[in-house]
């Protein structure tokens, strides 16, 4: 293999907006976004904090979806975009009509060989070409596809609970008038009800009578949750999993619950 070099692919146009509407979204979580690039599947995630994760989004979408790749590649490329906000900001000039292209700019990594770091992007639609710098890879946590499907497999969770569409929009309604960050989500009897200190309250789910739960959860994170008609909660011991079509958002919460054993 060699130890460095360069891939050039051509990002799908009818995906193109999808793909930067991704990026945009996990800058929600952080300014700072992983994407893995394999042969079968590419991977895009955030996380905020280090030590300790606080909240973690990721998508997975199957690479020959995304990219016009001519052969499988025999390499991962890590790709580590700094100043992420700024990055989208730039890629929402490029237009779908136009033929865009990535080149990936890399050398082999220091922690595995079976890797490319990348070390620089362009990319190029029409007029227009972005240059970005990546990031060095101590820089965000590496997680991979497939220890990521073991943790956050559901069967693991303790409980969940789920919002409709209905409430949960009128919950982030609620959120942005007062001026606390935090939710409370209690459970008492079975009965889930959601609500702000001497604010308000709603109930949005009933669920196993004996269960009983105080969680925190920070508010500032409910824009990351994807719309749809049911949002299903998983709750595990530390975090809460929300799951969608081709995401994980996996977010930590204060707790203090006191409940049966299972």
């Amino acid at each position: 293999m060699a130890k460095s070099g360069k891939d050039k692919f051509r990002i799908k146009s009818e995906r193109l907006p999808e793909f930067i509407s991704k990026l945009e979204d996990l800058t929600k979580i952080s300014d700072s976004i992983k994407i893995k690039i394999e042969s079968d599947n590419t991977m895009m995630y955030s996380i905020l904090g280090k030590a300790t994760v606080l909240a973690f989004k990721n998508y997975n979408i199957p690479t020959s979806e995304l990219f016009e790749v001519k052969d499988d590649l025999e390499y991962g490329i890590d790709i580590i975009i700094l100043n992420a906000k700024k990055f989208v900001k730039n890629l929402n000039f490029l237009k779908e009509n136009e033929k865009v292209t990535i080149e990936i700019t890399h050398k082999e990594s220091q922690e595995d060989d079976t890797i490319m770091d990348a070390r620089a992007l362009q990319i190029v639609g029409g007029k227009l070409k972005v240059n970005w710098i990546g990031g060095e890879h101590y820089e965000i946590k590496d997680m991979n596809k497939k220890k990521l499907d073991q943790g956050l497999n559901i069967k693991n969770s303790r409980w969940s609970f789920n919002i409709d569409k209905s409430d949960f929009a009128d919950i982030k309604k609620l959120s942005s008038i007062n001026g606390d960050r935090i939710l409370q989500i209690g459970v008492n009897a079975g009965k889930v009800v959601i609500s702000e200190t001497a604010a308000w309250e709603m109930e949005i789910d009933t669920i196993d009578a004996e269960r009983s739960a105080n969680l925190i959860l920070n508010k500032k994170f409910l824009g990351c949750i994807n719309d749809s008609d049911s949002i299903q909660f998983h709750i595990f011991d530390n975090f809460m999993l929300v799951k969608h079509e081709d995401s994980n958002l996996m977010l930590s919460f204060e707790q203090n619950w006191d409940e049966e054993d299972e």
